[in-house]
């Protein structure tokens, strides 16, 4: 594996590196579609895009250190070692909307567009940013000594070093990459208004859940034999379900009005 590069004279990690890339290509894409559709304005996806980011940041970071809450309290981490860890994507999803919600609220813009527009790119910046949890050695797979296997000799967390694991990291980043196709070519062909959000929610919120099962590390918590992202997908289905119910109705009180 390759944890870390040399450039310059200076130590980079490659996770850091595919999260920058991962962000860049996102807001990109973004960029170009706004430019291709004129549904959002270009200046305000870039405007909304640091908003969108300081929000997952900060939202990612405080769900990891929750979810380290035991290990803190009983002094296995401390909270420097917390901060300088790593990040929930749960959280960052969470603390992005938040931040999103804030920018099109703050400037009275149409969120709707916006939600549309981040649900198509953010699975391109997320898949990248997995290959880089699977250099970096962290949200590692369950042991595994089969076919395509991987053994780490070094890592920047806490992964078991010399035992065979699957590598649950690459298969999450080829799935969403897939699932960023399927949303862009929804957005593209402009089926039904929010179909995007839908289709990435609920993709999501299955592949995550599924996903879990081949996962190894003990770190992202345990709760009546799941995990925390699993818990916290099905609640996020549920509140998906509830948005589809409740905009079934308002179009069948518009009809029948």
């Amino acid at each position: 594996m390759l944890p870390y590069f040399e450039i310059f004279g200076r130590v980079v990690p490659m996770y850091g590196v595919c999260f920058v890339i991962g962000m860049g290509l996102a807001v990109l894409t973004a960029w170009l579609l706004a430019r291709r559709f004129k549904e959002v304005p270009q200046i305000d996806v870039t405007c909304s895009a640091v908003y969108t980011g300081i929000g997952a940041v900060v939202g990612a970071k405080l769900l990891f250190i929750i979810v380290n809450l035991p290990l803190i309290i009983d002094g296995s981490l401390t909270i420097l070692q917390a901060f300088q860890g790593g990040f929930v994507f749960y959280g960052g999803l969470i603390g992005g909307v938040i931040g999103l919600f804030i920018y099109v609220k703050h400037y009275k813009l149409n969120a709707f567009k916006f939600f549309e527009l981040y649900a198509t790119i953010v699975p391109l910046g997320h898949s990248i940013g997995r290959v880089g949890c699977f250099f970096g050695g962290c949200c590692y797979g369950i042991e595994y000594d089969g076919p395509l296997s991987v053994t780490y000799d070094m890592t920047i967390g806490n992964t078991p070093v010399g035992i065979p694991l699957f590598p649950v990291q690459l298969v999450e980043a080829a799935l969403l990459l897939c699932l960023f196709f399927a949303v862009l070519f929804l957005y593209i062909k402009k089926r039904h208004l929010g179909i995007q959000v839908l289709t990435y929610g609920f993709a999501y919120c299955l592949l995550r859940f599924s996903l879990e099962f081949l996962r190894g590390d003990k770190e992202r918590g345990d709760l009546l034999g799941m995990s925390t992202s699993q818990f916290i997908s099905l609640a996020f289905a549920a509140v998906l379900v509830a948005i589809i119910i409740i905009r079934v109705k308002k179009a069948k009180k518009q009809i029948s009005e």
